[in-house]
């Protein structure tokens, strides 16, 4: 089937890759809270001065386009600025889910090649990082800005690997074009607006977690990250909902029953 062409980013401009339109709404908005987990929140202008400083030292690492840096975090605010940070730097995203098995880990890693990773503290004596500079994001970074990225809609944005259900697991390449077209061919059918809330509540290593951390951001709402705890309690979830007034929710269909049960 042929694919539709690549539409113009909302507002015109042409082509913009998805770290580009977020810092749009930066400018439009600073402000407005960007992200939101267990309490805390951070705005727009705090979003793109963090991510700017992580990009610049992904740079420094070797970061560039078509290579990957990948990212093992708790699902958290820092999160979501680490996966910012390396499309700021021109690179992809490899995600590293710290629930998956060490074996897989290790394949993934050494199959992928990635220039650097990104991780906490916490979480770094848990990861199998090999000889890879290692980037922790709770220890914050100078005030930077990156070097400038060209908008490219065929450099990639991020690499998820199958499961490997039936067989050997196997890198899946999203381009910046594919994400974009995700976003521009559904525009008219839900008018996502800057008022919206949406839930982060998949593994950033599940290509649902695209739509929910970047559709929020593009548009100019609030993404609000679900700790990995209350994603198995169906009755503390809903009153996540509840409180942040949750306007965008994405679920699985068995998890979906769970939460309507509740």
């Amino acid at each position: 089937m042929e694919q539709p062409a690549i539409e113009p980013a909302p507002g015109g401009g042409g082509f913009a890759p998805i770290h580009e339109r977020i810092a749009r709404q930066a400018c439009a908005h600073p402000h407005a809270r960007a992200v939101t987990c267990d309490g805390q929140s951070i705005t727009y202008a705090e979003l793109e001065r963090r991510a700017n400083a992580l990009a610049a030292q992904l740079q420094a690492l070797g970061a560039a386009r078509d290579q990957l840096v990948a990212v093992g975090l708790e699902r958290s605010i820092d999160m979501v600025v680490a996966l910012l940070a390396v499309l700021k730097s021109g690179a992809a995203y490899l995600p590293i889910d710290l629930a998956y098995p060490r074996s897989r880990l290790e394949f993934v890693l050494e199959d992928a090649r990635p220039v650097a990773f990104v991780t906490s503290s916490t979480a770094k004596a848990e990861l199998p990082a090999g000889g890879l500079p290692l980037l922790l994001v709770d220890q914050p970074a100078a005030d930077a800005t990156p070097a400038p990225v060209a908008a490219d809609p065929d450099a990639l944005a991020y690499v998820i690997y199958t499961s490997g259900s039936t067989g050997t697991p196997k890198g899946c390449l999203v381009t910046h074009g594919n994400v974009a077209r995700l976003f521009d061919a559904t525009d008219a059918w839900y008018g996502f607006g800057a008022g919206d809330v949406w839930t982060f509540f998949h593994s950033h290593a599940f290509d649902f977690s695209v739509w929910e951390i970047w559709g929020a951001l593009v548009y100019g709402g609030r993404v609000v990250v679900v700790p990995q705890a209350q994603t198995r309690s169906p009755g503390e979830f809903l009153d996540l909902l509840v409180r942040e007034r949750v306007t965008v929710l994405n679920q699985t269909p068995s998890a979906f029953r769970t939460l309507i049960d509740a």
